[in-house]
């Protein structure tokens, strides 16, 4: 049964961390940024703040890492909306 946990664990935050990844490509390549949302990246930035900090203070790798790549998304996303916006 832990090994099924860990499983889904592991599932689950490489899910999450590629969330923003996706989007980052397709702006990437097409240059086009007009239709993302500003208040959607910055919420996108901040939880992945917060759930960094949180993991870093729990001492949990599967929280910080995870959310320290989806922060990475949304940052990048913030670079490419401010260069294509």
């Amino acid at each position: 049964m832990k090994n099924f946990e860990l499983l889904f664990g592991y599932l689950g935050s490489i899910f999450a961390s590629l969330i923003f990844f996706p989007q980052v490509w397709t702006s990437y390549k097409t240059k086009k940024t007009r239709d993302l949302s500003w208040p959607g990246i910055i919420i996108g930035m901040l939880n992945g703040i917060s759930w960094v900090v949180y993991g870093l203070l729990k001492g949990d790798p599967f929280i910080w890492v995870t959310n320290s790549l989806l922060f990475i998304g949304a940052f990048l996303l913030m670079i490419l909306k401010k260069k294509y916006g």
